[in-house]
């Protein structure tokens, strides 16, 4: 069994990399898979939870990005 990479204290800084790396890349089909492939930045164009927070704070922090560069 692979300890968790939060909980893995001995492991180098290069085997840690490499697992995340292996699971980055088994996510890659299914995250480039999804639509629509832009998130909707407006956020009333969704639900959402406290389980949210982080992503919604994404989204605000792309919205500023995106009118600053406008």
């Amino acid at each position: 069994m692979v300890p968790p990479a939060v909980a893995d204290f001995d492991s180098s800084d290069e085997k840690l990399r490499a697992f995340q790396d292996t699971i980055f890349r088994q996510d890659q089909p299914v995250l480039e898979s999804q639509t629509p492939k832009l998130l909707p930045l407006d956020p009333r164009a969704e639900l959402h939870t406290a389980a949210d927070r982080a992503s919604a704070a994404y989204r605000r922090f792309l919205g500023r990005r995106a009118s600053r560069s406008a």
